[in-house]
């Protein structure tokens, strides 16, 4: 029997992507058993039957390709992904590439022949890899137009996106030869990204909200990244990156702080009030429509614009 927390991974993962019936999961906890590969150990041969479907419970997996004096990397697979020969998942065709651990790993396997058994009789099961293979096809077709024309840095911001968790424990000449660059190139842009980094820190959360306090940009319907970075005399990836570490927030949300906040100060119990709608106090603040406006505050305050005023200024107003 599999680790339960290892099997509440998989059917966690499965079920999110489409419900599962309780006869389907009771087969995966009668059917699949839970392997490791150390760190540099084969999952795989080129040659060999895939003789199991693999869910990686933790761990990472890469699809390696031996190519005269280097080894080209086909794919990663990470934690919560599945992994099967691309060309024998069917485990009647031999593996075209070996299947190799970049460190201690821990799969959830389940016998092919088994696996793909179970999609007669259990149409959800159809679904769910149907979507998954989906996924996977849209994203090699657009990695392999990607990294032919791609520059290094749209290649290494692809990279950080595609695997945030896991892009430090990746090695360099792994993640070089998948985005198909030199090592020297890639570090490279890893240290400039590091020292662009370090140099937007210098932009203090103290000095954006003094920013904001003071152009009250947020007021500017429509207001974009760029425009609030042009502001703030920085590049827009490096701002993105300062609102999530200085108020773990994107941009749409930390705007729309701002929004509420302005609206809150400016008109709770003002005698002012009552020559605009609720959908004019929302342009007010900048909200480009009425229901991301009502959203926001409710979300924020914890009830309506009406319930909210209603209780701080007179009825009528309201009316």
């Amino acid at each position: 029997m599999p680790n339960p927390a290892a099997l509440n991974a998989v059917l966690n993962q499965l079920s999110a992507i489409h419900p599962l019936s309780d006869e389907l999961c009771k087969e995966f906890v009668d059917k699949s058993i839970e392997i490791s590969v150390k760190k540099d150990e084969y999952l795989m041969r080129k040659g060999e039957l895939s003789k199991y479907v693999y869910f990686v419970v933790k761990g990472i997996i890469t699809g390696q390709v031996p190519n005269k004096d280097e080894t080209l990397i086909s794919f990663i697979t990470i934690d919560g992904e599945f992994l099967s020969a691309i060309e024998g998942m069917y485990g009647d065709k031999s593996c075209k590439e070996d299947v190799r651990a970049v460190e201690d790993s821990s799969l959830l396997a389940m016998c092919s022949s088994h696996f793909y058994s179970l999609y007669d009789r259990f149409p959800e099961l159809n679904i769910v890899f149907r979507k998954i293979l989906e996924a996977y096809y849209a994203d090699a077709h657009y990695r392999s137009i990607f990294i032919r024309i791609g520059k290094v840095s749209d290649k290494y911001n692809y990279f950080l996106q595609t695997y945030p968790k896991h892009a430090d424990r990746i090695p360099v000449a792994i993640a070089a030869s998948f985005l198909n660059i030199k090592s020297a190139t890639l570090l490279k842009m890893i240290a400039k990204m590091k020292d662009e980094k370090a140099m937007s820190l210098q932009l203090s959360r103290e000095t954006i909200i003094a920013k904001m306090d003071k152009f009250q940009p947020y007021l500017q319907k429509k207001l974009t990244l760029q425009q609030l970075a042009d502001l703030m005399n920085t590049k827009g990836h490096q701002l993105s990156y300062l609102l999530n570490e200085y108020f773990n927030e994107n941009f749409n949300c930390f705007i729309n702080r701002f929004r509420i906040d302005y609206i809150l100060k400016e008109f709770a119990g003002k005698g002012n009030l009552d020559q605009y709608s609720m959908d004019g106090l929302g342009r007010q603040a900048g909200f480009s429509s009425k229901s991301t406006f009502f959203s926001e505050f409710k979300k924020r305050v914890g009830e309506t614009p009406q319930n909210y005023f209603k209780q701080t200024i007179a009825e009528d107003h309201f009316k």
